[in-house]
């Protein structure tokens, strides 16, 4: 007489449900935005770390892919040095494998054009990485600059994407092409 019936009980049990299903795909969004932007953090700090070391140390350091030309596994820091008195010194190694990132971001080709990716197209294979000499913005082999960006994409939500951006003067910027789709698809 004064509880709930069965038909009020299953309506508030479906409402519970539903909102509960919009807050773990919300949450699951969450994630995925945070993963996103952990790796786009990482990938400059590393970069920023390479040129610091390279400027502080007198060196040429690299920051290259650890696959050969594909960044989707990771990236390595590698001090370079004259092959015939040292081979180049790994100094660190980001591994999306040990990040347990590698099934969750992906590289989406098709938006890439064939320069980017930090390619050196005036590398004989095209080879892809960042390069700073004595502290410099990142050079190509020719001793031209790289003003170049890598695309991150979130394999589950495909919607979210981030540009990781090289620009003049050796400025990094993120950009996520749903808020800024202006300065995104601008080089």
């Amino acid at each position: 007489m004064t509880g709930f019936s069965l038909l009020e009980m299953m309506i508030c049990l479906a409402i519970m449900a539903v909102l509960s299903g919009i807050g773990v795909h919300l949450l699951n969004q969450q994630i995925a935005e945070m993963q996103l932007r952990t790796i786009a953090h990482a990938f400059i700090h590393d970069a920023q770390l390479s040129r610091q070391y390279s400027r502080s140390e007198r060196v040429d350091i690299s920051m290259r892919p650890i696959k050969k030309n594909d960044w989707l596994e990771g990236w390595q820091i590698i001090e370079l040095s004259d092959a015939l008195t040292h081979p180049p010194k790994v100094l660190k190694t980001y591994s999306l494998k040990s990040q347990g990132l590698i099934e969750h971001i992906t590289i989406p080709n098709h938006l890439l054009k064939a320069s980017q990716q930090f390619t050196d197209m005036s590398a004989p294979q095209k080879l892809r990485h960042l390069t700073f000499k004595n502290g410099q913005v990142a050079l190509l082999n020719n001793g031209g600059f790289v003003a170049n960006r890598i695309i991150w994409q979130h394999m589950r939500y495909p919607g979210l994407i981030r540009h990781i951006i090289l620009g003049p003067g050796g400025r990094w910027r993120v950009c996520d092409p749903r808020e800024d789709n202006h300065h995104c698809s601008s080089n």
